[in-house]
């Protein structure tokens, strides 16, 4: 059974969100089997650190399409994005100095972290978007002559 198993409440609405999203599942999901079958402590280092480095990467491409969209909290969830990613960075780091003592609460934090940000804060962004579409169609609907037909060749 899957440490995290991925649930269409958490889907974004945004493909390329989305499926970053299910990776990092996976990638938690890895370090987790890694821990429970008492993998030697440099194997869960590299599971950890290509964690750490697709949450860089996945945090940035959340920012850019974000910055795009011109979501009014892009600022705000820039700032919790650092304040996690620093997290992890400090715990991959004390994982390499052999500090850290991988327990549950390291699996609780990794589950709090990815599925608790999903559903405060990408969810939030997926209503920005869903509205925002809406309110472009309305005003595409409203803009049109009347008697025009509802949809054109050219759309």
């Amino acid at each position: 059974m899957a440490f995290l198993s991925w649930r269409n409440q958490y889907r974004v609405g945004v493909e390329h969100i989305d499926q970053e999203h299910r990776f990092l599942f996976d990638l938690i999901n890895e370090f987790h089997n890694e821990y429970r079958g008492g993998a030697d402590r440099r194997a869960m280092e590299q599971v950890f650190n290509r964690l750490v480095q697709y949450s860089e990467e996945h945090f940035r491409h959340e920012e850019e399409t974000m910055l795009a969209s011109e979501y009014p909290l892009h600022a705000d969830h820039c700032a919790l994005h650092e304040a996690l990613y620093m997290a992890l960075f400090r715990l991959a780091e004390e994982l390499a100095a052999g500090s850290l003592r991988i327990d549950m609460d390291t699996h609780r934090f990794l589950r709090a972290w990815l599925v608790e940000h999903i559903l405060k804060h990408d969810l939030a962004f997926g209503d920005y978007l869903a509205q925002r579409a809406k309110t472009v169609l309305a005003s595409k609907q409203e803009s049109r002559p009347e008697g025009s037909p509802a949809t054109s060749a050219a759309e």
